[in-house]
């Protein structure tokens, strides 16, 4: 049986072999015997046959996509996310196996229509839950989105041509104000403006703080005439990338300093 990492086309494969297999071993002895000639666990196994059995007509557009055996997982759990993230793919805007399941897990539940009538503490906690859900899901979508536009702005700078700043301005700028907007309403409280008791103002990330450099970036990147006005390229490849890349990625921490790497 395959071993080590596989290609989406071998994963597939095994799939298939594993599906093959249940059909000749006795009811409940298929678990056993699969994880007694692999090294992988049941849960690991059973998700493999999962993925070549519902993503089979999505086969030769995500062996395309090169998509991972752990995205797929994901996609196979939540199948109606596949023309989606495909798109994403088909696009050029590759996402992490933890985006796409951030981005299935925004939408797996659909909220229920009755929530705004949920009363109590159990209701309020149902309503944010929801929000919660559906909010991460759009920041982790849009963030991605922007990264995908920077990358693909940075590629003449290999050939030490200049970035475009005005071309990747229109695509990013909208997205950049929104995807703060999305990081605001999701992951910090509001107050009274002391100057406007008729109006709110957000408290902030702690100065200092990585998600206060997120959301600083953010505003920054919402206006073309905040951007650097040294060179764009250095900028975006160690100032910002690596910063978004950071708060919609695994949680490790990033050095934005170039001296540092």
């Amino acid at each position: 049986m395959l071993l080590g990492r596989r290609t989406t086309e071998e994963t597939f494969d095994l799939g298939d072999q594993l599906n093959i297999a249940a059909a000749f071993i006795p009811d409940g002895m298929f678990g056993k015997w699969a994880v007694s000639v692999s090294r992988y666990s049941r849960q690991h196994l059973f998700s493999l046959m999962k993925i070549a059995t519902v993503l089979k007509d999505h086969r030769t557009r995500l062996v395309e996509a090169r998509m991972s055996a752990t995205a797929m997982g994901h996609l196979a759990s939540s199948p109606e996310h596949v023309n989606e993230v495909l798109a994403e793919f088909e696009a050029g805007r590759s996402l992490t196996a933890k985006q796409i399941q951030a981005i299935v897990g925004g939408g797996n539940e659909k909220p229920d229509t009755d929530l705004p009538n949920l009363g109590g503490v159990a209701g309020l906690k149902a309503n944010a839950q929801a929000k919660l859900k559906l909010g991460i899901s759009e920041f982790t979508r849009k963030i991605s989105s922007i990264i995908a536009d920077i990358e693909a702005a940075l590629v003449p700078a290999l050939e030490g041509k200049r970035v475009l700043k005005g071309q990747l301005a229109d695509k990013i700028e909208r997205p950049a104000r929104l995807a703060r907007f999305q990081l605001e309403n999701v992951a910090t409280f509001v107050e009274l403006n002391p100057n406007n008791s008729a109006a709110s103002q957000v408290i902030g990330f702690p100065k200092g703080s990585k998600w206060r450099e997120v959301t600083d970036l953010l505003w920054v990147l919402g206006g073309r005439d905040s951007w650097t006005r040294e060179e764009l390229a250095p900028w975006l490849q160690t100032g910002v990338l690596p910063l978004l890349a950071w708060s919609v990625g695994d949680g490790k921490d990033v050095s934005t300093d170039p001296e540092s790497e």
